[in-house]
């Protein structure tokens, strides 16, 4: 029993003793190969101090904006009065993340040629064409958007700290004038639909004004006394109404789908003024007693009128949304404008050093133990013409 309970005694004995000549040996590996231990660390480092010294320093000017604040109560009440328009309003709330937006206009190709030519990045980059220079931009300049406060960061590295300010500023300079060309907003949609519909209704109108005074002339016929007996003013201002919804429906199609309450609330609108137009032009008796050149001024003449009545209407809407526009406030505020900065950015030197050091640490560890390792088997009888012919594969001395 005893020589079995002084078994695991003598190998737990000999197990420690094999960890502790380990140990030594390692202790004694290393002191017969400190000069490598210590050189290579050292060489490793000067090499890093000299590399991060002749590097070029790089600045990084920073500018921070805020995006437009869209008012959709506003706008939907601005609505209020055409009820089909209402679907404008969801334009912009069915934007998820409008920073995102932003962003992709200040890395929009036409943007960013933009101050390709500014400030000849072409040449400053050395880059051959557009694309490897916008390429060249987009690694210079980084875009970010904070989700939580909505604010839009550029920053901008060079190795001049001036020019780097000034190409972050032009970031947001350049997305000013880009947004005076672009209706991002819900005012700025309805402003420039209402300024092409009016466009067009002022044509429509001038056409009807000189088809009615050719008519009028042709037909020797004062309208305006047929108008007093027929009802035919009523006609016109129904077929005015009825043009301007119908201007709404067109404008809800762009934002609506057919089953909006919006949208069938508004054909059932339509349906009734046309049904109560026919009914008024039926019982008027225009028709009946009028000549085929008298018809077509008394037509003529509804026309101008219903032009006239949705001009009415649109210019209404247009003033609404040119002062929700103005509500809004400026498109692109600016929060810190970006200056030159007075430290660089980059290189870290006393990281890369670090870092360098440490690496050359490990390495010359490795290099001490592998010097050893190849004396060692050099001197063992049995190994050495290995270690031979390992000199000569690789044609070591």
């Amino acid at each position: 029993m005893s020589d079995n309970t002084s078994l695991p005694q003598q190998v737990d004995h000999a197990v420690a003793q094999d960890d502790e000549i380990s140990l030594i040996d390692l202790a004694i590996a290393l002191g017969e190969e400190k000069k490598t231990l210590f050189a290579v660390p050292a060489i490793t480092t000067t090499l890093a101090i000299v590399v991060s010294l002749l590097m070029t320093p790089i600045f990084t000017a920073k500018t921070v904006m805020m995006p437009p604040q869209q008012q959709q109560s506003g706008a939907a009440s601005a609505l209020a009065s055409l009820g089909g328009l209402a679907g404008l309003a969801g334009a912009a709330a069915g934007i998820k993340s409008p920073d995102e937006m932003y962003i992709a206009f200040m890395q929009s190709e036409s943007l960013q040629n933009v101050l390709v030519e500014k400030f000849k990045l072409k040449d400053r980059y050395e880059a051959k064409t557009f694309a490897d220079t916008r390429n060249a931009l987009k690694t210079n300049v980084k875009i970010t958007a904070d989700k939580k406060s909505g604010l839009i960061t550029i920053e901008a590295d060079d190795k001049d700290p001036e020019f780097a300010a000034q190409l972050a500023n032009a970031h947001v300079d350049e997305l000013r004038s880009l947004m005076g060309r672009l209706a991002v907003t819900d005012a700025q949609q309805r402003r420039v639909f209402y300024e092409q519909q009016i466009a067009k209704t002022q044509e429509d109108l001038a056409v009807a004004e000189a088809n009615f005074r050719a008519a009028k002339e042709k037909s020797g016929m004062q309208v305006t006394a047929v108008i007093a007996e027929s009802g035919v003013k009523a006609s016109a201002e129904l077929r005015g109404q009825i043009a301007a919804r119908e201007v709404q429906m067109q404008a809800m199609g762009r934002f609506a789908t057919p089953q909006n309450p919006d949208v069938q609330r508004l054909g059932s609108e339509l349906a009734a003024l046309r049904g109560q137009l026919a009914k008024i032009e039926q019982g008027s008796g225009v028709d009946d007693k009028t000549s085929p050149l008298q018809q077509m001024a008394v037509k003529a003449y509804r026309d101008i009128k219903a032009r006239e009545a949705m001009m009415g209407v649109l210019v209404a809407q247009y003033e609404s949304a040119r002062v929700d526009e103005a509500k809004e406030g400026p498109l692109i505020q600016q929060v810190d404008v970006a200056v030159a900065p007075e430290r660089r950015s980059r290189p870290k030197r006393a990281i890369m050093v670090l870092v360098t050091a440490f690496a050359g640490l490990f390495l010359g560890v490795l290099i001490a133990f592998a010097r050893r390792a190849v004396r060692k088997a050099a001197e063992n009888p049995e190994t050495s013409g290995q270690v031979s012919r390992l000199k000569a594969a690789w044609r070591i001395n």
